[in-house]
């Protein structure tokens, strides 16, 4: 039989019926973008995606892949090459005594802690529980507790990947050790299909805290200012992010500043010392409104990041990471957060300092804070208007970036190459890493060269 007989219905070509809503399928932005690859696999399995690899080369086809779709360029979906989803490798397997599970890259958080949960167990899987594993853990992973567990992709132990030749192989410290340290971060641009990580779960926090302080966007400078002098002051098991929205507080008067604080810990006093910064902060008589703690069972409950994403919408998103001062900080970031384009627009401010010291792996560049840049719509016609207000904001921060988070399409908004991702060490070994396991440059890439004015994003 030939590989093509062995996808059967599984393989879509671009005039194949289901292959149009297939295609817009595999992009959970409500931008889609006009590229059309040649034909999409919908895998089942890891045998699936070998051959698929191995059809592509006999054809002469380069090969994309998407787990979740939450990319908002859609950098998964490009034109001509053979796009292979693995959203539907969804499994999880957990030995709960090793705390250790295997997990398909399609599997999202909502599902992981469905599966956890019972076991007391937990990975810090994504903010957004629609988030699948796939892209979240190859990107980094910086999701829920990360500060302080690291990023998700320091917890994967091994990967199952289908290389450029169609085989499939084990990466993990013993074994193909090149190939596991570019998972572990390298992104788009890793040179393989993940089909399956070996992830080492941790205890599940005996209490999740969550606090919520809502505060006027007049007091910007002072509270984007204490939040910055803190950032070390944090308990590392405190996420921290502030996010400048309208949508979300429901004001009726613009944006206000709403900052949420969840402490993962070991008892009610632990998660209470935790958040006593925030419910005492020094500009507290200043909050319109504030929860100094609410127990929640799960991360399930914190609901929060669905509200600010949720599917089909029109999203144009940036980010960028910065190690600067306050006194440079603030005041660059003033235009954008004065200038929401629509209700649902935001802007977040995300503490990044404090976390554990990196392994030896591609991930390897952060900032104290993580601020990322996102214009929200659903007409069509503003699509231009809110990715050049993305852009043009995302471009002014430029001056205060040691870099960007890999999942956030700075690539696609302002052009930007690799070295915006990685440090300058890990650049340079990942360059001969693709020329070893990917020489005929099999897969794609980062998604480089697109601009608002080009992209074709609509």
């Amino acid at each position: 039989m030939t590989l093509e007989g062995k996808l059967e219905r599984k393989l879509l070509w671009s005039d194949a019926q289901g292959y149009e809503q297939a295609r817009r399928d595999a992009v959970w932005n409500g931008r889609k973008p006009p590229r059309r690859p040649a034909g999409i696999l919908l895998a089942e399995d890891a045998a699936d995606v070998a051959a698929a690899v191995r059809l592509a080369r006999e054809r002469g086809l380069q090969v994309s892949v998407r787990a979740g779709g939450h990319s908002t360029s859609a950098a998964g979906v490009r034109e001509g090459a053979l796009l292979v989803d693995v959203s539907r490798l969804a499994s999880i397997d957990v030995e709960a005594r090793a705390r250790t599970a295997v997990v398909g890259p399609g599997a999202i958080g909502r599902d992981l802690d469905l599966t956890l949960d019972p076991l007391g167990l937990f990975f810090p899987h994504g903010h957004c529980s629609t988030v699948a594993v796939g892209g979240f853990l190859l990107g980094g992973g910086l999701g829920w507790n990360w500060r302080a567990y690291g990023p998700g992709c320091g917890l994967v132990r091994a990967v199952d990947v289908v290389t450029a030749d169609g085989e499939v192989v084990r990466a993990d410290e013993s074994q193909n050790r090149d190939l596991y340290w570019a998972a572990r971060g390298a992104g788009p641009g890793f040179f393989g299909v993940v089909t399956a990580f070996h992830l080492e779960m941790q205890p599940k926090p005996a209490v999740i805290k969550a606090a919520a302080h809502n505060y006027p966007l007049a007091a910007r400078g002072e509270l984007l200012g204490w939040l910055h002098e803190i950032r070390h002051e944090m308990a590392p098991t405190v996420d921290q992010a502030l996010c400048v929205t309208q949508h979300v507080t429901h004001s009726p008067d613009g944006p206000t500043m709403l900052l949420g604080t969840v402490a993962f810990a070991d008892s009610e006093r632990e998660a209470d010392d935790a958040l006593a910064l925030f419910a005492n902060a020094p500009l507290r008589e200043k909050a319109i409104w504030g929860d100094d703690g609410t127990t929640v069972g799960s991360v399930q409950h914190l609901t929060g990041v669905d509200d600010l994403y949720p599917a089909g919408l029109r999203y144009a998103h940036d980010n960028i990471m910065s190690s600067a001062a306050a006194s440079a900080l603030v005041p660059a970031l003033d235009a954008a957060l004065t200038s929401l384009p629509t209700p649902r627009s935001h802007i977040n401010w995300q503490n990044l300092a404090g976390v554990p010291e990196l392994p030896d792996m591609a991930f390897s560049l952060l900032g104290d804070t993580l601020i990322e840049v996102v214009a929200v719509g659903d007409d069509p016609s503003q699509d231009a208007q809110l990715q050049a207000w993305v852009t043009d904001h995302a471009r002014q921060l430029e001056p205060v970036a040691v870099g960007s988070q890999i999942g956030a399409d700075s690539m696609a908004s302002r052009g930007l190459g690799p070295d915006a991702y990685f440090s300058a060490d890990a650049l340079s070994r990942l360059g001969p890493l693709r020329d070893r396991w990917d020489p005929d440059r099999r897969f794609v890439s980062f998604l480089l060269g697109e601009t608002p004015s080009d992209s074709g994003i609509r």
